[in-house]
């Protein structure tokens, strides 16, 4: 097999690459053989007709045909396999040249990542300020306190007129539904107020007309908040123990919250610094995805086709095409800069570490034998290591 290598831009190239008329010859035998199995004629049993008279009523082109496409899938993967071109798309194939006796040449053409040229690294990592200090307020250990209280509340069906403190749950227009407490802020409340279950009225909405329809109405009890309550939510030996979680969990979330805000100033600074080509597969991959995941919410959350949340949204498809195709190049700019600075200081994922991680995502699952077996742990082990090794690349430069 001989191959060359012709670039059309920068992120893509088209391979040409030739089979020998040898190796070429052994494949059209190979065609021969395999399509000679399924031919029936009179006088001979199925995959017994002698090769001559196969070869005649199976016809020239039809063998060439399937030679071809063994061919070809037989030297790209070994192309693949040798090539250091990191190829990111499928191969749009062409075949040049293809005639018994003569070797077989064949062209593909794909999108593949380029190098690119980064600036100063360290010099845009050491300009972000890593410094800022992480607070936790006591309101919202409070506010998280108050949750818990909430999310542990017994109810009872009230009769009588809705008043603050008690929880509704109401029917707008005859088809949405919603549920809150009293006294909290909800902007139908005051219409709700004086209300008994049953009871309709009209509200104004946004300056729109609304029928109001109170369904429930429930007096709520709330559990104390002490030492006991607090023994009650799990391994707390008072309340002041559970307070001392609760700042601790949401200091951690403040943590990955500025850790992800400097590494967002960080990929934004390097992009406005560094020239990259931008695979197009990757960027209409991106896209597709987003426009998929979109579809599929309206779908699950709303109950609505996409081109009903569209109306509703007052967009075209079109639109959010090009909203969504921004997002994925943004997207792969990221990548494409995070990967070169993997590249460049030869970072690598080691193997106890991907099987360390992939044992993890296993133990999520309440089965991990069977998840073993019915998910694709090659990809998995492919996605960790990225995984891993972007993760080292942050934390390179203090991220």
């Amino acid at each position: 097999m001989k191959s060359e290598i012709k670039d059309i831009t920068p992120t893509k190239k088209n391979i040409e690459i030739e089979v020998s008329a040898e190796e070429f010859d052994v494949f059209c035998q190979e065609a021969l053989k395999e399509m000679a199995k399924e031919l029936e004629l009179p006088g001979f049993r199925k995959g017994m007709v002698p090769e001559a008279m196969a070869k005649e009523k199976i016809g020239e082109n039809s063998i060439l045909s399937l030679a071809a496409e063994k061919a070809i899938k037989k030297n790209w993967v070994d192309f693949f396999q040798q090539t250091n071109l990191e190829i990111v798309s499928q191969p749009i194939i062409s075949i040049l040249k293809l005639a018994r006796g003569n070797p077989f040449v064949f062209s593909a053409e794909v999108d593949v990542l380029a190098d690119i040229l980064l600036p100063d690294v360290a010099a845009i990592a050491k300009s972000i300020n890593k410094d800022e200090e992480i607070k936790v307020e006591q309101a919202e250990i409070e506010e998280a306190i108050l949750w818990l209280q909430q999310s542990r509340a017994k109810f009872e069906n009230k009769q009588g007129k809705a008043e603050k403190g008690d929880w509704v749950e109401i029917t707008l227009n005859d088809k949405d539904k919603d549920s809150f407490i009293l006294g909290k802020g909800h902007y139908l409340e005051d219409e709700i107020l004086g209300m008994e279950p049953g009871q309709e009225k009209e509200a104004e909405v946004n300056g729109n007309k609304t029928k109001v329809r109170l369904d429930f109405l429930k007096k709520v009890q709330m559990p104390e908040i002490n030492d006991e309550w607090a023994k009650s939510l799990g391994e707390f030996s008072s309340l002041e123990a559970l307070k001392k979680n609760i700042e601790e969990g949401i200091k951690q979330e403040k943590e990955i919250a500025l850790r992800q805000k400097k590494r967002i100033e960080f990929l934004e600074k390097m992009a406005a610094k560094t020239k990259v080509e931008l695979p197009e597969t990757l960027v209409k991959r991106e896209a597709q995805g987003l426009m998929k995941n979109l579809e599929n919410r309206v779908n699950a959350e709303l109950g609505i086709s996409l081109e009903e949340y569209l109306a509703q949204v007052k967009k075209t498809k079109e639109q959010v095409e090009k909203e969504f195709e921004k997002i994925g190049q943004d997207r792969v700019r990221n990548f494409l800069i995070i990967n070169q600075i993997i590249k460049n200081e030869k970072i690598e994922a080691k193997e106890e570490e991907i099987k360390e991680k992939v044992q993890e995502m296993l133990n999520n699952y309440s089965n991990p034998e069977q998840a073993q077996k019915e998910i694709d742990l090659n990809k998995v082990k492919m996605y960790i290591e990225d995984e891993i090794k972007t993760e080292k690349a942050f934390n390179l430069f203090g991220f």
